[in-house]
């Protein structure tokens, strides 16, 4: 009786267009990056919504995925079936492994976009999809569901007044990981023809996971030039390079190491000799053994701080077993593929 009824309600709103105000609805809760942290930009927002509003989104997803999956370059590895964190870590690790093999240095810029999944705008998201000639009723409901939205912020209990949102894709919504990849890789077509490294036969100039990127070339020059481009059609998107967070690093095997100089709107970037990469550490000398002498560091930490339960002997084996296979395990094989 009841799937009968939610049946017959999102079909009334997928033939009229109309939804209600309810549905529309959603509320923000800030999670923290850091633990114990109380600056805001070390936060992220998570919408919580009605379960109604997500099946509604989930058969509109189903719909119009197979119109946006085929749009996604193979460079981005984020919200893509199949891949995950370790594929784009492999893949960097061999593009520097094989530029090291043939005596070729490797210039990377690790990009960091502020508040990128705020920023996206509704009006190109609309563009986007209408160039892809996705279904009317379709578009429109996620247009009348982004436009007409209104969301509130809960905080220690309290729930703030219900506002407008005028921008952004809201993490926590099953449609946002596809909008969003859509959104950039409007931005990284722009370098699709710029040289970066080759690799039997494919130039690849960046590597993806969702908005964490890494733009990659053989030279300053041409990293230079791919950043201006990036920033440019950033810009234009309403995505704002972080200057202060966004670092440029280059790997060589030559004795003496060597300085980049590369501006993002006129201000240079730092350079760094180790950088956190989707959790492991890639060293300007393109080997793993800072990375697997920090993995082995993270995972004797974690076996400390529960050495208790470890050595419990009222624990039994089997129970002590699951929690090293669960707590310990992947922080140590974490990125071993790669």
């Amino acid at each position: 009786m009841v799937t009968e009824q939610v049946t017959a309600l999102l079909n009334n709103i997928y033939e009229t267009g109309n939804i209600p105000a309810d549905i529309s609805k959603s509320i923000f809760i800030a999670l923290p990056k850091k633990p114990g942290t109380v600056e805001c930009e070390h936060h992220r927002t998570i919408s919580l919504m009605s379960h109604i509003t997500k099946i509604l989104l989930r058969v509109i997803m189903m719909r119009v995925r197979n119109k946006i999956k085929p749009e996604i370059a193979a460079e981005q590895s984020g919200f893509v079936e199949g891949k995950g964190t370790t594929n784009a870590v492999f893949t960097l690790r061999v593009l520097i492994e094989r530029a090291l093999e043939v005596q070729k240095d490797v210039y990377l810029c690790f990009i960091d976009y502020t508040k990128a999944f705020d920023r996206v705008r509704h009006d190109e998201i609309t563009k986007e999809l209408t160039y892809l000639h996705i279904d009317g009723k379709d578009l429109r409901i996620i247009k009348n569901m982004y436009w007409e939205q209104t969301a509130a912020m809960r905080v220690e209990g309290e729930v703030s007044s219900f506002q407008k949102i005028k921008r952004g894709v809201r993490q926590g919504c099953v449609l946002f990981p596809d909008l969003f990849s859509l959104y950039s890789e409007v931005i990284m077509r722009h370098i699709e023809d710029y040289p970066g490294i080759k690799v039997g036969g494919h130039n690849i100039n960046n590597l993806r996971y969702a908005d964490d990127t890494v733009v990659i070339a053989e030279n300053e020059s041409d990293l230079q030039k791919l950043l201006d481009v990036v920033y440019s059609e950033s810009q234009k998107k309403g995505l704002e390079l972080n200057s202060k967070k966004t670092e440029v690093m280059v790997i060589s095997r030559k004795a003496n190491s060597l300085a980049v100089n590369v501006t993002v709107n006129k201000n240079k970037l730092t350079q760094r000799e180790n950088f956190k990469y989707l959790g492991t550490l890639i060293s300007s000398d393109g080997r793993s053994d800072t990375e697997i002498q920090a993995r082995i560091a993270q995972a004797k930490t974690t076996f400390q701080k529960m050495k208790s339960i470890l050595t419990n002997p009222y624990v039994s084996i089997q129970t002590r077993k699951r929690v090293l296979e669960c707590y310990i395990e992947p922080i140590l094989m974490y990125g071993s593929e790669a």
